[in-house]
């Protein structure tokens, strides 16, 4: 049976592991990030707190839509009228919407221009991003260089190559690998600071199925190959994915 390791956060994990499992595939999960939410009276708190006047709030990842729903409650808040919710990704949406908060855009794909396209005409307007502080720079550049008037805001903080990861994938390089997935640039970075250089070798050497073209050009950065990026940012078309390419290579 093919085995693929998953290194999602750990509460995440779960759902791809299960969706290569009906797929026939087998997984085994190391996390090599930890998710840690924005503390209380934090940036994140402080942004709720004044985003009146704003245009945009932009939610980038799953993460991101707990961070903020989670601090919106906390803090017995809403969003003020006026204020539209971009979420980039199907996932990052719904987990929006189960909050109670209307998504006003979706991009149709996991591009910065796509991104900052669905935005319209920002500028001389309030754009927020609240992210990890581990984003890239690129969107904000982009609106920026637009006009808009961008805030970011660090809604979760990644930990890459969580210490408690550390004896858990010295046990899955025990076993036979076929493949490594990833879901974003910093499971990628976090399984490299959890190897060491010959086990890094010995990884890379593996093909890299990855969520996005994002993702995908952080594994191909650190060496991998990438055979497949899913269609649309979710774990549902990874696994899709996966699926269809290791069909065609054992037909």
């Amino acid at each position: 049976m093919t085995t693929l390791l998953v290194t999602r956060p750990a509460p995440q994990a779960a759902e791809l592991v299960t969706l290569l499992a009906e797929r026939g595939l087998d997984a085994i999960s190391v996390p090599t990030v930890e998710i840690a939410p924005a503390p209380p009276d934090g940036a994140l708190d402080k942004a709720i707190q004044s985003l009146d006047g704003a245009a945009w709030l932009v939610i980038t990842s799953v993460n991101g839509a707990a961070a903020l729903l989670g601090r919106l409650t906390a803090l017995s808040a809403s969003l003020p009228v006026g204020v539209r919710v971009a979420a980039v990704g199907p996932a990052t949406a719904a987990a929006l919407e189960m909050g109670a908060l209307r998504v006003d855009h979706i991009p149709p794909r996991y591009r910065t221009v796509a991104i900052a396209d669905g935005l319209g005409d920002v500028a001389g307007r309030r754009v927020v991003l609240a992210r990890a502080d581990a984003a890239t720079a690129d969107l904000r550049d982009l609106l920026r260089s637009r006009g808009a008037l961008v805030e970011e805001v660090v809604a979760y903080r990644t930990v890459e190559g969580p210490a408690a990861s550390r004896d858990r994938v010295r046990a899955a390089l025990a076993q036979p690998l076929d493949g490594v997935t990833f879901t974003s640039g910093s499971t990628v970075r976090g399984l490299h600071a959890l190897l060491s250089p010959p086990e890094a070798l010995r990884v890379t050497a593996l093909p890299a199925y990855c969520i996005g073209p994002v993702t995908a050009k952080v594994a191909r950065g650190a060496g991998f190959a990438v055979p497949v990026v899913a269609a649309s940012h979710t774990v549902v078309a990874l696994a899709e994915a996966i699926h269809a390419h290791l069909s065609k290579e054992i037909s």
